[in-house]
Parts: structure tokens; sequence; C-alpha cells
């Protein structure tokens, strides 16, 4: 029993245990993943044009237009930077804990890699002899592209940190839309010949150039909806700390 005269004891304050809570490099693990994704295609992307031989290009090159192939190459070698340096752009933990890393390899990946990637998007997507479609859908990526990256690079030097990640989301979701339009276009062409032989009357270039805009198209259509997707999403809300009855507010 507590008499008046006895102190009474402040029960201490106590705080719900969460015991769904995951280390964060638990919950950053897919940053692994995407950087593996990144790079690897960087490297497969790359390979055909390090050697400077036309004969390796897996994208068909006008023969009546010199600059077509050089143009290209630049575009690859500015995008392999891109690309191989896109995961590090949205990872949560480096822009965090090492800021000045972060704004380095952003510089890097702006003036090296993107920037001068998007601009030679233009005249690569006007040149291609794919057809009409694959233009379409590649200069539409080029507007956007270079879009976000002079909006995301516009809101950085205004310190609209916020506005910045953002817009560096959306980029690197365009950056990285070549790498899934690859995937999804080698499997439309698979899909298309084992289920729809007749679709294109058995034309083995037209199939490939159509499915080709079909991958562009879906990628772009996937990343930018996740992005925007996950920009939108609502926030939950942190629980109020319950105090045990009795404690006092401090």
């Amino acid at each position: 029993m507590v008499t008046a005269s006895e102190p009474r004891e402040t029960p201490e304050r106590t705080l719900p245990r969460d015991r769904t809570v995951r280390p964060r490099w638990m919950r950053e693990a897919w940053v692994g993943l995407f950087a593996v994704y990144c790079i690897g295609f960087g490297v497969y992307g790359e390979s055909a044009y390090a050697t400077l031989n036309h004969k390796m290009s897996r994208v068909t090159t006008r023969p009546d237009v010199p600059a077509h192939y050089p143009l290209l190459v630049l575009h690859v070698l500015a995008g392999f930077i891109a690309i191989c340096l896109a995961w590090c752009q949205v990872w949560p933990w480096l822009r965090e804990t090492h800021p000045r890393v972060h704004r380095r390899i952003g510089w890097v990946y702006y003036t090296a890699g993107v920037f001068p990637s998007c601009l030679l998007a233009f005249p690569v997507a006007i040149l291609t002899p794919a057809g009409q479609a694959v233009r379409s859908v590649l200069l539409v990526i080029a507007v956007l592209w270079t879009t976000t990256v002079v909006a995301g690079f516009r809101a950085v030097m205004q310190r609209r940190y916020e506005d910045h990640r953002r817009w560096m989301l959306r980029n690197v979701a365009l950056t990285t839309t070549i790498v899934t339009s690859r995937i999804l276009s080698w499997w439309f062409v698979d899909w298309t010949n084992d289920w729809l032989p007749d679709t294109y009357g058995h034309q083995v270039v037209l199939t490939a150039t159509s499915m080709s805009a079909t991958g562009l198209w879906a990628a772009l259509v996937l990343h930018l909806g996740y992005v925007e997707w996950y920009l939108l999403r609502p926030r939950k809300r942190r629980a109020p700390v319950r105090r045990a009855a009795g404690s006092p507010v401090r």
C-alpha cells in the first residue's frame, strides 16, 4: 500500500515494439538486383560497339548516311555510362549517408551519361531504318528523357531537393526503359511466332520491327506507370506513441 508520505513510483514510458521492422540492408536489397540489371545490360550493349566495327552493330544503320554509325556509337557510349550509374541515383542509403558521393556520381551521370545520350537520341531515332513505328516511340522517349533530365538538373540547382528526387526517379525509369524493352521485344517476337504466326504473313523483318516498337511502348508505360504510382501512393503515418497509465508527459 502506498501512503501519502511515501514517494510514488513513476512508471517508465513504454514504447510499442515493432517486430515487423527489418534491417535497412534487407529493405534496400532491391538495389543490388537493380545494379546487376543495369550494369549487365550496359556491358552487353556496349560490347558490340567498343571495337568500332560497324558489322557488329546490333542496330541497322543507314549506308547512305555515313554519320549514322558514329552518332550511334556516341549515343551508346554515353548511354552505357548512364545505365551503369542509374542505380546509384535511386539508392536511398547512398543519398542520405554519403551525399557528397551521391552528388559526384550524379555529375558524372549528368555530364558524361544521360544528357549527351538523350541529345544524341534524336538524330539516332530520326535516322533509324526500322520504320515509322519504332521512330515514333524512340522520339517520344527522347523528348521525355530530355525533359526529365533538364527538370531534375534545374531543381537541384534551385535546391528543390524533393522535386529533384521525383524528376530523377522518372529519369532513371526512362534510362532503363531500353533494358526492359529488349526483354519484352524478344518475348513478343517468340509469342507472335508461336501463337499468331499469320499476323504479319510470316515476314520475319516486319515481325521483328513491329515487336520492337511494341516492346518499347510497353516498357515505357510500365516504367513510368510504376514511378508515378510510387510517387502518388498514400504514405503510411506512424502511429502515436502510447504511454503507460499515469506516466508523466515529458
